[in-house]
């Protein structure tokens, strides 16, 4: 009797688990050059020293990233990314209160044909409705970001000490897009009377982040004026309520 031919097992796919490594190299690699970046600067820091927190070779770093300049770059590139995310869809919100005064304005002509006791929201107050949801949906994510992003911040304060303009330009090309973006919206708001028609638009942004981020760029200094849990939640829900208050005070028309 013929014995049948043995049929070897199936090879485990391993480009999958091998991505994941990969991944999780990378990971490991933009956390640990985050702390040494931020810690030392650009000029003080070690691939040696990223690459022993990391757990990996150096020469895989090299791999990855090319160099400590393209390293660098995208440590910044990756830390722009937690503000950035979350903006353009606040961008597609503010462009919403112009469909929104044409939707309540057919909904009031087909109402109007009956009878309502219930009273209805005035256009202004409408208006102002919408200013405080978009301000705080802005305040919001720039608290998030200034509060848990402080290595960031560091390194940023670095970059502003030295010579070159590599972190410059990833900055200019990721937020300078954003920045124009709201700058373009709040003028379409002011041609509409959202707002009110004195706001310049780009100081207006420029106070907004300032207002926001101080108290974490500087915060050796504002802790000793004002000796407070700066990131605990409660704290930053109050925070949020008096920047945004001044917001409105400034823009609501």
């Amino acid at each position: 009797m013929a014995l049948s031919p043995s049929i070897p097992p199936l090879s485990p796919a391993p480009p999958a688990r091998k991505e994941r490594n990969a991944l999780d190299s990378k990971r490991r690699i933009l956390e640990a050059a985050e702390s040494e970046f931020a810690a030392k600067g650009f000029d003080g820091a070690r691939l040696g020293t990223i690459a022993r927190a990391a757990e990996v070779q150096q020469a895989l770093i090299h791999h990855y990233f090319g160099d400590k300049e393209g390293l660098h770059g995208e440590v910044v590139r990756s830390g722009l990314a937690a503000m950035t995310e979350g903006v353009w869809e606040l961008l597609s919100r503010m462009d919403a209160p112009a469909a929104a005064s044409a939707t309540r304005t057919k909904a009031s002509a087909a109402k109007s044909k009956g009878k309502s006791s219930k009273p209805r929201p005035t256009a202004k107050q409408t208006s102002v409705s919408e200013l405080r949801t978009l301000a705080e949906a802005f305040v919001e994510l720039l608290l998030k970001f200034f509060a848990t992003n402080g290595s960031f911040l560091a390194i940023l304060r670095h970059e502003a000490r030295r010579d070159g303009d590599g972190a410059a330009k990833i900055v200019h090309g990721s937020v300078g897009p954003i920045f124009d973006g709201i700058v373009a919206r709040l003028d379409a708001m002011r041609a509409r009377g959202d707002v009110k028609k004195d706001v310049d638009a780009r100081h207006l942004v420029l106070s907004c982040v300032a207002m926001v981020a101080f108290p974490f760029q500087e915060e050796p200094f504002v802790k000793a004026i004002w000796p407070a849990d700066w990131h605990g939640e409660a704290f930053l829900e109050e925070r949020k309520k008096h920047i945004v208050a001044m917001i409105l005070a400034r823009v609501a028309p």
